[in-house]
C-alpha cells in the first residue's frame, strides 16, 4: 500500500471512531467528525481518479462514503472495489447487500439523512414548547416549510418505521 493511501487509511480510521456510528443503521456522525470524514472523502476520490484500479482505495472509498451517510454512492464504490478484487471475499459481499439494504430503505423515506437529523431536532425544540398531540401536526408544519411535494409518502414511510406522532417520530425514527 502506497504511504499516501495508508495516511488516508489512518485519517479515515480516526474519523470513524470519532463520529460515533454503530457499524449498522448508521446516524448522522458526530459534527466534530465532519470535516476528517469528508477530507477523506475528498482525498480518496482524488486518489481513485488517479488510480482507478486500485480496489482497496475503492474500499476505503466506499468506507468513506457509507459513515457520511451516502449509501449510492458506498455502494457504487463498494462494487468498484469488489469487481477490482482477485478473489471476491465473503465479507465485502455482505457489506454490499447491507448498503444496497440502507440504500433502498433511505430512498424509500423520502428525505436525507440530514434532513432527518434536522426533523429530528425541530420536534426536539417543537414539543418541548408544546407537548405531544397524538398527531403529526409538528412533522406537518416541518414537511411543509422544507416544501416536500407530498408529505402523505413522507408520513407514509414514518409510520411504517413505528412512527405514528411526533414523539414517535422524534423517538424511534429520528433518535432511533
Amino acid at each position: 500500500m502506497s504511504d499516501n493511501l495508508r495516511e488516508l487509511s489512518e485519517l479515515l480510521r480516526a474519523g470513524l471512531k470519532r463520529s460515533m456510528q454503530g457499524s449498522y443503521e448508521r446516524r448522522a456522525p458526530a459534527k466534530e467528525a465532519l470535516p476528517a470524514l469528508r477530507f477523506v472523502r475528498r482525498a480518496l476520490r482524488a486518489f481513485v481518479d488517479q488510480e482507478p484500479g486500485n480496489a482497496q482505495a475503492w474500499g476505503l472509498l466506499s468506507q468513506a462514503e457509507e459513515a457520511l451517510l451516502d449509501y449510492q454512492n458506498a455502494r457504487s464504490a463498494l462494487e468498484k472495489a469488489i469487481n477490482l478484487e482477485a478473489k471476491r471475499s465473503t465479507k465485502s459481499l455482505k457489506r454490499l447487500y447491507w448498503l444496497r439494504e440502507y440504500e433502498a430503505k433511505w430512498e424509500a423515506l423520502g428525505l436525507t439523512p440530514e434532513q432527518l437529523a434536522e426533523l429530528g431536532l425541530y420536534l426536539e425544540q417543537s414539543l418541548a414548547v408544546s407537548p405531544c398531540d397524538h398527531t403529526m401536526a409538528h412533522t406537518d408544519i416541518w414537511l411543509g416549510q422544507l416544501g416536500i411535494a407530498d408529505p402523505t409518502t413522507v408520513k407514509a414511510a414514518l409510520e411504517r418505521r413505528g412512527a405514528y406522532c411526533d414523539c414517535e417520530v422524534l423517538f424511534n425514527v429520528a433518535r432511533g
